[in-house]
C-alpha cells in the first residue's frame, strides 16, 4: 500500500501567533473565590438605593409647584406602582392609586368613562378620555395600542404616565384641594411604608389652600380641553363626509348618474 504524501509546508505569514496549547490562568486561592470581581456587572433590573431626607420641609413654593422634596417622595412610591421597572404606569394602576389617594369614582376620569358601546370597548373610552387630559395639561407619557385586534378609536390610545408624568399630576391634584392632599399623601405613605423614619407629614409641608397660580392653570387647561374637543369632533364630521364623498364617487363610477337605468 502506497504511504501517504507528505503534508506541504505552511506558506510564510501562515505561523501561529499564539501558543498550540496557551497556560491557563493560575487558580484563585479560596480567599480569592469568596470575593466579587471587579467587572461584575449589577443585577439588570436592580434599582439604586435612594437617598432619605433627614426630616419634613415644604413640598410646594408659594406659586404651587411642586419641591425637589415632592418630586424625591413620588420617586419613592413610583416603584410600588412599577414593580417591573418600565418607566410606565397603565391607566388601571393609576385608578388604584387615585383610590388610595381619596379620590371619588366621578372624580377619577378614567374610570368614571368606563362606558362601552357597540364599536368600542369601555377600556377604550376610558383610555381616550384620560389621554385627552393628558395632553391638556400636558403630563408627560406615551401612548400605545390596548386592544391591536379591534378598530382603534379615533384619537384615542392607552396613555401610559412615566414618573414625571404622575408627579406633575398628583402635584396639581394636592395643590388644588390641600386638605384632601394632606390626609392622601400620608395614606399613601402608610400603605406603601415610604419613609416611616420621618414621622407623620406635617400639614404646613402643603399649602393653606389652592394657590392662585393653580387656579389660572385649571381654567387653562380647561378652556384648552373644550377647543381641543370641538377641534377633534370638526375633523372627525369632516373625515366621515370626505369619506362619504369617496363612497359616493366611487358608485357613480359604476352606476353615472346621466345613466338611466330602468329595472323590469
Amino acid at each position: 500500500m502506497d504511504n501517504p504524501p507528505p503534508i506541504p509546508p505552511r506558506p510564510p505569514g501562515y505561523e501561529l501567533r499564539t501558543p498550540a496549547n496557551p497556560r491557563l490562568p493560575p487558580r484563585l486561592s479560596p480567599q480569592q473565590q469568596g470575593r466579587p470581581q471587579q467587572n461584575q456587572q449589577p443585577p439588570r433590573n436592580q434599582r439604586p438605593a435612594q437617598a432619605q431626607p433627614s426630616q419634613w420641609s415644604t413640598l410646594y413654593y408659594p406659586d404651587g409647584s411642586p419641591t425637589p422634596l415632592f418630586d424625591q417622595l413620588m420617586a419613592a412610591i413610583f416603584p410600588h406602582l412599577d414593580p417591573q421597572g418600565t418607566g410606565y404606569i397603565r391607566p388601571e394602576v393609576l385608578s388604584i392609586f387615585l383610590t388610595l389617594n381619596q379620590f371619588q369614582p366621578d372624580e377619577d376620569l378614567w374610570k368614571s368613562n368606563l362606558k362601552g358601546n357597540i364599536m368600542f370597548t369601555p377600556e377604550d373610552i376610558a383610555d381616550a378620555e384620560l389621554k385627552a387630559a393628558c395632553e391638556a395639561w400636558p403630563f408627560d407619557h406615551k401612548v400605545v395600542v390596548r386592544n391591536p385586534g379591534r378598530t382603534p378609536l379615533p384619537y384615542g390610545g392607552m396613555p401610559l404616565l412615566s414618573l414625571r408624568g404622575l408627579t406633575e399630576m398628583m402635584a396639581v391634584e394636592h395643590a388644588a384641594e390641600p386638605e384632601r392632599g394632606h390626609r392622601a399623601i400620608q395614606a399613601v405613605m402608610t400603605r406603601y411604608g415610604v419613609w416611616p423614619h420621618l414621622g407623620p407629614l406635617p400639614r404646613g409641608c402643603l399649602p393653606a389652600d389652592m394657590p392662585p397660580q393653580i387656579q389660572r392653570r385649571v381654567e387653562q387647561v380647561r378652556e384648552r380641553s373644550i377647543r381641543a374637543a370641538q377641534e377633534k369632533m370638526q375633523a372627525n364630521q369632516t373625515r366621515l363626509a370626505i369619506e362619504a364623498q369617496g363612497r359616493q364617487n366611487a358608485l357613480d363610477l359604476l352606476d353615472p348618474p346621466w345613466v338611466r337605468r330602468v329595472y323590469y
